[in-house]
């Protein structure tokens, strides 16, 4: 951790920046020393990667207006320097992560001369006895990237997003910056690749002295890789500490609802706290007793499973060059297991294991190569267009991206109305009250009808995604890691939802996750997969506590932060 009697390395003053005149940073201060890691947390749209940008230059010109305040590096003033002065600090002095390796990275261009491209600029190869190239392979040997060689020729689509990201990561520390900004550097990655890039980060930021500004939506998640954490909200910082001190002792409601929204691990809440609780205090401490979730498993499980998995199995064959050579891969292999009316099935894994793969194919969006699914004891034939019909309406999906499940150009409502349209026998004005009905269910007013998905927030968007599921009246709803996107506090909100939506409309859910701690709070039952294959199956609680496969163990140890 960084003396504070050193001179700061960064140094932000008064700052505040506005879009077309709309006030985004009020007046922030944050001061960052040498050797230091300082996480900057905060709810989407509370101003952390504007504040990261305006660090690194790359603010929209057209619309932003800095209207006072100064940043400093090493005493440099940054806000007035020019474009090329710009881009010879970046990545010399300043390295960017950023949230998204696959738009981060160009997608026609091979991961090893992208690289090479960040070295040619700053000319870290001159009066050098090594190559660009080798020390391109040495920079992905130092962020622990397998067959450096592949990863040099493979495009980014080629790679994992694990892997994408620590190419990111090793393109920007390539030049060895005083300060590396890492902007939700972790976000949508299984439990298991985010301990490992944090591992990452912390390991070069000690080997370099280096400095890092963290920026993340998760307070639990940078416990234990920060020495200080400024909490951000609506373009200001309402709180800020050492990062013990602010565990030990938040006080402004806001950081408490932050650290406490996410799903406790040794007792089962009826309701997650939400933001909203903390900051009218209306909490409710109401726990599910054990006799409670025993009566209801009994109830659970004294009938037939609604529906079954029988020896599951899918290869994909990849091409990977113009000469056919060809690549099979096994997603799934041999997967048994049942889905009982009533409960939650949690379904977990890192991420390529097949979670998604078998959602997909119990839908029928995915072809299988061999094996039955059974619903209400009748085997599906996805041949048959009718029963394909009837399946589409009683089991429904809900995608993790909710702004990509929904069309850009159709209002809210009228991408629920179409559904209707299709499934149902309702007149016009039928149809139009249903829609207000459901919004009405998912926590939306009637106002959200005609506006588009740009207009909503994250959580706002999946709970319209959530009310277009819920219009054809499903029995199973599937849910592929509906929440691994939201802010910590905007999922406790959609989990709060999903769990009374089953109480209310009698639902069975099945519910993907990598996240170990979401599934326990959500499920009956916890299925564990692993390179296609299911290696562990138990209820939730004593699967968690007595975890008997050692990637079982692996994935609760990652999960608690």
């Amino acid at each position: 951790m960084a003396e504070h009697n050193l001179k700061p390395l960064l140094s932000i003053e008064n700052l505040s920046i506005s879009f077309h005149n709309t006030a985004i940073i009020r007046n922030l201060n944050l001061t960052l020393y040498p050797n230091e890691i300082v996480a900057l947390v905060g709810e989407s749209g509370s101003g952390k990667s504007v504040t990261a940008h305006s660090i690194t230059g790359l603010l929209p010109k057209n619309i932003t207006q800095i209207s006072e305040g100064n940043i400093f590096l090493e005493g440099e003033e940054l806000l007035n320097l020019s474009m090329p002065e710009w881009q010879k600090i970046r990545g010399e002095k300043i390295g960017m992560v950023f949230q998204e390796p696959q738009s981060s990275l160009n997608p026609s261009q091979r991961c090893g001369k992208q690289v090479e491209e960040m070295g040619r600029q700053h000319g870290i190869a001159k009066n050098k006895t090594v190559s660009l190239k080798e020390m391109v392979l040495e920079a992905f040997e130092q962020v622990q990237l397998p067959q450096p060689e592949r990863i040099y020729l493979a495009y980014p689509h080629q790679l994992s997003g694990g892997q994408k990201q620590r190419v990111m990561i090793a393109m920007a520390l390539l030049c060895k910056p005083q300060l590396l900004i890492a902007d939700e550097p972790t976000t949508a990655l299984d439990v298991l690749v985010q301990k490992e890039i944090i591992d990452l980060i912390q390991i070069h930021q000690k080997k370099n002295a280096m400095s890092v500004l963290f920026i993340s939506h998760d307070l639990n998640l940078v416990a234990h890789l920060a020495d200080r954490i400024a909490v951000m909200k609506d373009g200001e910082i309402v709180e800020q500490n050492t990062t013990e001190e602010l565990f030990k002792n938040p006080k402004h409601p806001y950081t408490q609802g932050l650290l406490n929204s996410r799903p406790p691990t040794q007792h089962r809440l009826k309701q997650l706290p939400t933001l909203k609780d903390y900051l009218n205090a209306t909490l409710d401490h109401s726990l599910i007793s054990e006799k409670e979730r025993t009566e209801e498993h009994q109830k659970y499980y004294a009938s037939a499973p609604l529906f079954k998995a029988e020896k599951v199995y899918k290869v994909y064959h990849e091409t990977l060059s113009w000469w056919g050579k060809k690549r099979k891969t096994e997603a799934l292999k041999g997967i048994d297991f049942s889905l009982y009316e009533g409960e939650t099935l949690g379904l977990v894994g890192a991420s390529g294991c097949g979670k998604s793969t078998l959602a997909r194919c119990i839908v029928g969006l995915t072809p299988l190569d061999r094996g039955s699914f059974l619903y209400k004891n009748k085997k599906i034939i996805f041949s048959d267009k009718n029963q394909l019909k009837i399946l589409r309406k009683e089991i429904q999906f809900i995608f993790q991206d909710p702004f990509a499940a929904l069309h850009p150009l159709i209002t809210i409502g009228d991408g629920i109305d179409e559904v209707l349209l299709v499934h149902s026998q309702l007149k016009n004005e039928q149809r139009k009250d249903r829609v207000n009905q459901l919004l009405n269910q998912v926590g939306l007013s009637e106002n959200f009808y005609n506006r588009y998905p740009h207009e909503l927030s994250g959580g706002q968007r999946q709970r319209a995604v959530i009310a277009r599921a819920l219009a054809v009246e499903p029995k199973i709803l599937i849910c592929d890691e509906s929440v691994a996107a939201l802010d910590i506090s905007v999922q406790a909100q959609v989990l709060n939802l999903l769990n009374r939506l089953k109480k209310t409309l009698d639902l069975t859910l099945i519910f993907i996750s990598h996240d170990l701690a979401v599934v326990k709070h959500m499920a009956d039952r916890i299925i564990v997969m692993h390179e296609g294959k299911i290696v562990e199956e138990e209820e939730a609680d004593t699967l968690y506590f007595s975890p008997k496969t050692p990637f079982t163990k692996a994935l609760i140890k990652a999960s608690i932060h």
